[in-house]
């Protein structure tokens, strides 16, 4: 028989172990919610503000603050043109181009078509960027047997620079990549290939973080992968997440060994690409969101936007729906507008690259023109506040 003595110290012991799991499982969740009240506004204007036809917003908006105080944004096209105003409230089209590519027919090049997808500064005047490189094989006669875009487009994440405050962008030749599948482009590809669309990059514990897509292939699993920086300013610094640790370097499938590739280990609960990562203030967690496409078995016809919470960037918890709407790949005929590259940010963020938000952020998309049940190039830069409340306070 255990004495009395004995009995209390194990039921004391007993205690200290289960109080940090009661206190978890009592500790409040958190859900996104319209504002009460809030109705969409217009950033920018495609009918007011384009520069050219196909100047528009084709990319999730990303923003820091300059070394003078301004905000710099991009939501950017393959010509990337900034966003500049006094806060994130306020921002207006410059019509000077920051960063395009060269329309180069040689893949080896990676500088077909290029996207400004993400940037991060600590100063305001010198800025890292990651690059969303595009292959239209299709538009490169001989470069692919197949007609359909879809079919022939090769996809890398590559870097680039500026030391002006995100007016111009630079990067070095060869193109240092961050994140490229291990094998080349092919005329015989038949699908899109590749590494796809950056999150905004985040800094956790002194290292930088990005999500970042891909469509598989060659041993490697679709899905989101997370990359990691030690060095901000070196773009060979980037490793993926093997599922342990931060250990996969880019191979370049022209100038390397591909038999170095390593494939990604996917996250669980990320389907497709981020559109942003924000941590939340008052939870510490970090807060990921998705643009979905239309999902039968939940009885949602155009599609959604979507979130999942994290405390590590490595766990997600299941996706919940934001908002239901009509998304760029919806097929209905019917649809006056379409929404995508769904964005977290909030005006009011303590940091300099808006990776922080309080309870009342907005959500920033791109509302997209349909006529004859196509998408053309009216699309406007649009907002709707949001917040995030207690589901057990």
């Amino acid at each position: 028989m255990i004495g009395v003595r004995t009995l209390n110290a194990a039921l004391s012991a007993a205690f200290l172990l289960l109080a940090p799991l009661a206190a978890q499982a009592q500790a409040p969740d958190y859900r996104l919610e319209v504002a009460p009240g809030a109705k969409e506004e217009t950033v920018v204007s495609w009918a007011r503000e384009r520069c050219e036809e196909w100047d528009l917003p084709d990319a999730p908006l990303r923003a820091f603050r300059d070394d003078k105080g301004e905000v710099v944004a991009f939501a950017s096209h393959y010509r990337s043109r900034p966003l500049i105003g006094a806060d994130l409230s306020s921002i207006r089209k410059s019509c000077a181009v920051s960063f395009e590519a060269k329309n180069s027919a040689d893949p080896s090049q990676f500088s077909d078509k290029s996207w400004i997808a993400a940037t991060w500064t600590d100063d305001g005047r010198h800025v890292q960027a990651l690059i969303h490189a595009e292959y239209h094989a299709d538009k490169h006669p001989g470069a692919c047997r197949f007609k359909e875009a879809m079919s022939c487009w090769y996809n890398v994440v590559t870097a680039a620079r500026s030391s002006d405050g995100g007016r111009s962008f630079k990067t070095d030749e060869p193109r240092p990549l961050v994140a490229a599948p291990p094998y080349r482009q092919d005329v015989d590809q038949g699908r899109h290939r590749g590494f796809f669309n950056p999150s905004n990059i985040v800094q956790k514990d002194g290292a930088w973080y990005a999500l970042i897509a891909t469509t598989g292939g060659e041993g490697q699993k679709n899905g989101v992968c997370l990359f990691r920086s030690t060095d901000i300013k070196d773009p060979t610094t980037w490793r993926a997440f093997d599922g342990q640790d931060f250990t996969i370097p880019a191979v370049d499938p022209y100038r390397d060994d591909l038999s170095r590739a390593r494939p990604c280990r996917p996250l669980k609960e990320l389907p497709t690409t981020v559109g942003s990562v924000t941590r939340h203030e008052a939870s510490g967690k970090w807060l990921a969101i998705v643009h979905l496409g239309p999902d039968p078995r939940q009885g949602i016809a155009g599609g959604r936007v979507a979130y999942s919470w994290s405390k590590d960037l490595v766990t997600w918890s299941p996706l919940q729906t934001l908002v239901t709407h009509p998304t760029m790949w919806s097929k209905d005929c019917g649809d006056r507008d379409r929404y995508g590259y769904g964005a977290v940010a909030d005006p009011a963020s303590s940091s300099r690259n808006f990776e922080t938000t309080g309870d009342q952020p907005f959500l920033f998309m791109t509302k997209m023109h349909v006529a004859g049940c196509k998408i053309g190039p009216q699309r406007d830069l649009v907002r709707i506040k949001i917040r995030i409340v207690k589901d057990n306070p």
